[in-house]
């Protein structure tokens, strides 16, 4: 599953148990704002203004009155209550007629009781109201958390929207058969208890879960770092065995299929007008004497300090290639013949300067050379053919030297 369609699935689950939570927090809201309904009516007849201020705070109930408009309300209520501790009906301190004297407890004594008792019950669900809030405030928030959680919208995810919802149906049946407020707060505080419990159960496994994920992360972590270093070492093998394939292990210059490619590329640019090249084939005079009178341990040293003086020498200027045997190739980019023909010279020079020895004796070496034009259209190969001929018509000269054909 991509883990595209996972985050719309976790989201589509919390948002499904938030709508559910939702529903179950109205029906309880619905239920309390009946009870309020049903004690505002056992409240009324004690006088104009607080009738007046039920009959507002009905109205609000209604209409999802908000917190800032409920405050005055129950602020005047408070004071018409405190008023009616205070008045003494008239009608309190008169016997009733045509009636026999009796002790009666005084209308102010019950009105007293009454509006006490009224105001306790007021309190107590203001409390109850507050704590309700507060916690289902709090699951609220805790929802809203686990719709960003990563190990959300797992089954145990599903089992706690079930008994959450769950929780919420009793708590809004219990509350509609409530008979008094004391009874309303030990049904919510019960089961709002219960929630909490869910809620922790439910933590304490997510956060068993998220600590073996985090486990298994960090071993996955260390096996990547682990391939990392792995691959790398595998790379710097190939790139040491491409290194390897390309270059003359006697000379250390580059062998002949990296002269190929070389060529391969140069040839694309001297086509298409980006390049001009001069190619060279040079050999070193004499070398099967050299060979045959020394060994073929002094050939291989011939060859490998003429291999260094050439690439001394045209360091910079020109690639350099063992191409076989005793012949090297020369390729003298963005040179024209007499150009290239100068710094061959130069080369044939510094290979007869060398100070060679065998066998305790001084050995002569020299070098001769075949350079040409590489045309445009021309492939390479051609046109090293066509050097080779200048380096054997260099040798039929006398060697030590270098014709352009």
């Amino acid at each position: 599953m991509e883990q595209h369609d996972i985050w719309e699935r976790k989201y589509n689950l919390a948002l499904e148990r938030m709508e559910r939570d939702e529903r179950d927090f109205r029906a309880i809201e619905e239920s309390l704002r009946r009870l309020v309904v049903r004690l505002a009516a056992l409240a009324r007849g004690q006088s104009e203004k607080a009738d007046r201020l039920l009959d507002q705070l009905n109205e609000g109930l209604r209409h999802a009155i908000t917190p800032d408009a409920l405050e005055p309300l129950l602020d005047g209520l408070a004071e018409a209550v405190a008023a009616l501790d205070a008045r003494v009906p008239d009608e309190a301190l008169a016997p009733a007629p045509d009636a026999p004297e009796a002790p009666a407890e005084p209308v102010e004594a019950a009105d007293s009781e009454a509006v006490k008792s009224l105001r306790a019950d007021v309190a107590k669900l203001q409390s109850l109201l507050a704590e309700v809030s507060g916690r289902l405030g709090d699951m609220t928030r805790y929802l809203i958390a686990e719709l960003e959680d990563t190990t959300s919208g797992s089954d145990p995810g599903r089992l706690l929207g079930e008994q959450v919802s769950e929780e919420m149906r009793l708590l809004s049946e219990h509350t509609q058969e409530a008979s008094d407020v004391a009874s309303l707060r030990e049904q919510v505080t019960r089961r709002l208890a219960m929630i909490d419990q869910h809620f922790h159960v439910y933590r304490e496994r997510e956060d068993a879960k998220l600590a073996s994920y985090r486990e298994r992360a960090e071993r996955m972590r260390d096996r990547v770092e682990e391939l990392e270093t792995q691959a790398t070492s595998l790379q710097d093998s190939l790139r040491r065995e491409h290194e390897l394939a390309l270059t003359d292990p006697l000379t250390t210059l580059p062998n002949r299929l990296a002269y190929e490619r070389h060529m391969a590329e140069l040839e694309t640019e001297v086509r298409e007008g980006r390049a001009v090249a001069c190619l060279g084939a040079f050999d070193i005079d004499h070398f099967k004497t050299i060979n045959d009178s020394f060994g073929h341990a002094a050939g291989d040293a011939v060859l490998r300090i003429v291999g260094h003086a050439l690439a001394t020498t045209l360091e910079g200027r020109a690639f350099v290639a063992r191409y076989g045997g005793e012949e090297f190739a020369v390729v003298f980019a963005g040179f024209t013949a007499d150009a290239a023909l100068v710094l061959a010279r130069e080369l044939c020079a510094t290979v007869e300067g060398l100070a060679f020895h065998a066998s305790q004796k001084p050995v002569r070496v020299t070098m001769s050379g075949g350079l040409t034009t590489m045309g445009a259209g021309e492939r390479a190969a051609t046109a090293f053919d066509r050097a080779d001929r200048a380096l054997y018509a260099a040798k039929r000269a006398g060697r030590n030297t270098c014709v352009v054909l």
